[in-house]
C-alpha cells in the first residue's frame, strides 16, 4: 500500500496482567499488528474480543410502496416461491403478496436471529429517501426485548456525498443507542458502501471528534467496496479503521457460478489477499448469490445495466423450484460460515475486532439470505437458522421461537 497518506503498520507486543487460574497477576506478551498512532490508546480488550457474527439487512419487504411490488414481481412466478420470506403470501398463479410491516414480524425475525446466534444487524441506511426501507429498522428500534440482538448502519457513500457534515448528528444520535453495536471496548461500528467522492479525510476525522465529543468512544469505521485493493487505497486515504464488501457476487447473468464456486472465489479473492496484503478488515460470508429472478423481471432500479428480460415460457403449474448448484444448502451453508470464523479467529492480526458479516439476512431475490422462507407447507422453513446455529452455538440445545 503505497501513497502519501499510507498508514504504517507493524508487528508489535503488548504487555498485560492478567489473572491465572490461582488469582495471581501474571504479565503476558499480546501480538497485535497495529497502526502506529493506535500504539498508545491499545488495550487488552481490544485483542481478547469474543466472536462477533453480523447480517445485512436489505428491507425491501415492508409496505407496499414500488420497492415491494417490484421484489413482489421478482419473486412471483411458481419456480421462485422457495425464496419468499416466511410472511409472504401466495395470492395468484404468479403473484404474492410481501408486506412485512408489523411489529409482531419484525419481533419475529429478532427471536429467529437470536435464534440462529447472530449478534446483530448491520441495516442499510435509507434515511427518508425511501421511506418504506426503513420501516424495519424503526420497528426493531420500537421492539421491547431485543433479545441481545443488536443493530449497526450502513451508509451509501453517494448519499452521505449528498449531506455532508450534517450527516454527522444523526449518526452520532443512532451511536447513541443503547442497542448499537460496538467493537473493541465501546466503539461503534459503521459500514460505508462506496467511497464518497464527496467528503475527505477531515471530514471523517469532524464526525470521530463529534462522537467523542458525544462522550462516545472514536467509531470503527469500514469501507465496503468491490476492488480489493482501490478499496484498500480509499480505506487509507480517508482515515477508516478497515475494510470489508457487502456481497461475493456482483454480476448479473444467467450463468451463475455455483455457490461452492462463489465460496471458493470469495476465499481466494478477499480473505486471501487481505491476507498477502496485511488490510485491515471484517470477514465477509456469504449466503449466496443468484440474480436469475431479477433478470427475468428485472426491478426499476437496476434498469442502468441494460439487463432485457427474458420471460420463461413454462406455465406456472408446471413450475418446479429453481434450485440448482447455484442455491446454497443448509449444509453447504454452514461449512462456509465455519470457515470463515475458523479464518477470522487464525487471522486476528488483521481482523483486531474478531468479527464477521454475513451477506445477508434478506437478499431474496439477489440470491443471499438466513431468514426463513415460507415452507412448501405454508410454514417458516427455519432450516438455514439451525445450520446457522449449528456453527455459532454448537453445543446449546435446539430450541424453535414461537410461530407467527
Amino acid at each position: 500500500m503505497k501513497g502519501a497518506n499510507t498508514q504504517k503498520w507493524l508487528r508489535c507486543f503488548t504487555c498485560t496482567l492478567v489473572g491465572n487460574e490461582n488469582g495471581e497477576q501474571v504479565r503476558i506478551l499480546v501480538p497485535l499488528l497495529l497502526g502506529i498512532s493506535q500504539l498508545s490508546s491499545i488495550g487488552f480488550s481490544e485483542v481478547d474480543e469474543p466472536l462477533l457474527v453480523g447480517a445485512i439487512r436489505w428491507d425491501a419487504w415492508y409496505g407496499d410502496g414500488k420497492v415491494v411490488r417490484a421484489v413482489e414481481a421478482s419473486l412471483g412466478q411458481p419456480k421462485y416461491h422457495f425464496r419468499l420470506p416466511w410472511f409472504a403470501q401466495l395470492v395468484g398463479d404468479d403473484k404474492v403478496r410481501i408486506n412485512g410491516d408489523s411489529q409482531a414480524i419484525v419481533e419475529q425475525e429478532i427471536s429467529y436471529a437470536a435464534q440462529s446466534g447472530l449478534n446483530y444487524w448491520a441495516f442499510i441506511d435509507y434515511w427518508n429517501d425511501v421511506p418504506s426501507m426503513q420501516i424495519a429498522l424503526t420497528r426493531f428500534k420500537s421492539a421491547q426485548n431485543k433479545k441481545g440482538i443488536r443493530y449497526c448502519l450502513i451508509e451509501e457513500g453517494g448519499r452521505l456525498d449528498e449531506r455532508g457534515i450534517t450527516a454527522w448528528s444523526r449518526l452520532v444520535e443512532n451511536f447513541q443507542h443503547p442497542d448499537y453495536q460496538t467493537v473493541l471496548g465501546g466503539r461503534p461500528l459503521l459500514f460505508v458502501y462506496i467511497k464518497p467522492t464527496k467528503l475527505e479525510k477531515s471530514d471523517w476525522d469532524e464526525l470521530r471528534r463529534q462522537t467523542t465529543a458525544a462522550g462516545l468512544n472514536n467509531p470503527y469505521l469500514v469501507l465496503m467496496g468491490w476492488n480489493l485493493k482501490e478499496t484498500a487505497k480509499d480505506m487509507e486515504e480517508l482515515g477508516f479503521d478497515a475494510v470489508s464488501a457487502y456481497a461475493a457476487g456482483g454480476s448479473y447473468s444467467w450463468d451463475q457460478p455455483s455457490y461452492d464456486r462463489q465460496c471458493q472465489l470469495l476465499r481466494k479473492g478477499l480473505w486471501q489477499r487481505w491476507r498477502e496484503l496485511q488490510v485491515p478488515c471484517i470477514t465477509l460470508a456469504s449466503a449466496g448469490w443468484d440474480t436469475r429472478p431479477r433478470m427475468e423481471r428485472p426491478p426499476f432500479w437496476i434498469n442502468d445495466i441494460n439487463i432485457q428480460p427474458v420471460p420463461d415460457p413454462t406455465p406456472f403449474a408446471e413450475q418446479k423450484p429453481l434450485t440448482d448448484s447455484v442455491t446454497a444448502t443448509p449444509v453447504e451453508l454452514a461449512a462456509h460460515i465455519r470457515e470463515a470464523v475458523v479464518w477470522t479467529k487464525e487471522n486476528r492480526d488483521i481482523n483486531i475486532t474478531n468479527s464477521v458479516l454475513i451477506y445477508a439476512w434478506n437478499e431474496h431475490d439477489e440470491g443471499g439470505w438466513l431468514q426463513p422462507t415460507l415452507g412448501f407447507d405454508g410454514l417458516p422453513n427455519e432450516e438455514r437458522i439451525r445450520a446457522l446455529r449449528g456453527v455459532l452455538h454448537p453445543s446449546s440445545k435446539e430450541s424453535s421461537p414461537s410461530k407467527p
